[in-house]
């Protein structure tokens, strides 16, 4: 059977720190294959109303890393700023980001609730050069301050409190200021990241594709046996820490072949009867992990969760409720979620919550139940737009 191609969308996390460098930049950088993503779109127009400065209010909607990213450049920008966004995204948290910010100085005033946007900030230069951020909530805080640290004129030191979560994506951001010319060191006793004040330059760059979106489509082959799919622009290496789903998933059989320009998978392999996986950096994955899981019958004990209660929904309810109302046997804590065998019914349509990822990773089961109807398809469009066109080709 010849593989089915299905173009992904480039990697949101990637484009989105590549746009903040451009804005750092002073001759700009040339982004190819940047995300079509609705929240990397966000994200360039936001960036592009900071530089022509007319206007001072800054509306992220639902884009919790645009609203990182802002405020911590705007914390430095001289004027009075304000940054808010829908209502659902003034329930995540920002308390460590603001925290990290006053410690050093900044004027950052949150106009409803402590610690949540809508923030008033007037834009100074920092008082001291130093400072501490609890990473334990989310990277994109640790993210969002070693970017904005580059238009600093004396650097700043950026010290981590915490366990930090998803680890791979403050990587991330250092490789690419790295490839950006940006010079920064990991050292002292307690180690910090010193970020010395540069002016990235890179004349060009490709995003690759984004290994988020590619686990839906690896479950897709683990529920569909025979289902062959060929994924173009996909790296391996990558930047991005969710490339182990190949790892993961290969444990549930799916195969993959790697030509260094494109990923092909099938599932020919076996499927192990039980999985055990610990998602601490790779968060993202859970959805479609543990769907697959459900829909294969297998046991699975999946840990390092709790950092999911604070995306675009609360994914660990978000993900008990939708399989339990499909006859899962599904328990969660804090931080482990365990999925038994058992026999799924399809009765009703899939709430995603409001969640792309969640109604991604349960339009997977559209492989074994063609029926599945997921309301409101249209969140998908955060990460995805193209997500229900590529996933009727994968099923064809």
């Amino acid at each position: 059977m010849e593989a089915i191609q299905v173009t992904l969308p480039s990697s949101k996390s990637i484009s989105n720190r590549w746009l903040a460098l451009d804005y750092l930049s002073s001759n700009g950088i040339k982004i190819k294959n940047l995300s079509s993503a609705d929240d990397t779109q966000l994200f360039k127009r936001l960036l592009r109303q900071m530089k022509m400065g007319r206007r001072h209010t800054f509306d992220c909607r639902d884009a919790g890393t645009a609203a990182r990213f802002i405020t911590a450049l705007l914390a430095f920008t001289p004027g009075t700023h304000v940054v808010t966004g829908s209502e659902y995204l003034c329930k995540r948290p920002m308390a460590p980001l603001i925290e990290a910010l006053r410690s050093i100085g900044c004027q950052i005033k949150c106009q409803v609730n402590e610690g949540f946007l809508p923030l008033q900030i007037e834009g100074v230069m920092p008082t001291a050069s130093r400072l501490k951020v609890d990473g334990s909530m989310s990277s994109q805080f640790v993210s969002a301050l070693l970017l904005a640290a580059i238009s600093l004129p004396h650097g700043l030191a950026i010290e981590l409190e915490g366990d930090v979560a998803s680890e791979p994506y403050i990587r991330m951001t250092l490789d690419m200021m790295t490839r950006a010319g940006v010079q920064w060191a990991l050292k002292g006793n307690p180690p910090a990241y010193h970020v010395e004040h540069n002016i990235p330059q890179c004349d060009a760059v490709v995003i690759e594709k984004d290994w988020s979106a590619a686990s839906c489509f690896y479950g897709v082959a683990a529920l569909r046996p025979g289902c062959r799919l060929h994924m173009s622009g996909l790296a391996h290496p990558s930047l991005q820490g969710d490339c182990v789903a190949m790892e993961i998933f290969e444990r549930l059989g799916v195969v993959s072949a790697n030509n260094g320009l494109a990923m092909e998978i099938e599932r020919t392999g076996k499927v192990a009867d039980t999985l055990e996986q610990d998602f601490t950096d790779t968060p993202d994955l859970v959805p479609a992990v543990a769907v697959a899981c459900a829909g294969l019958g297998v046991e699975a004990r999946l840990s390092g969760i709790a950092n999911l209660r604070l995306k675009e929904s609360d994914r660990v309810a978000s993900i008990v409720t939708e399989l339990s109302k499909m006859g899962c046997n599904i328990e969660a804590t804090e931080d482990m979620m365990c999925i038994h065998p058992s026999q799924l019914v399809v009765s009703q349509p899939v709430d995603p919550h409001g969640d792309h990822r969640i109604a991604m990773s349960f339009a997977m089961l559209r492989a074994i139940f063609p029926q599945l109807e997921i309301l409101h398809p249209e969140v998908v469009s955060k990460s995805f737009p193209t997500f229900f066109e590529m996933l009727g080709r994968a099923l064809a």
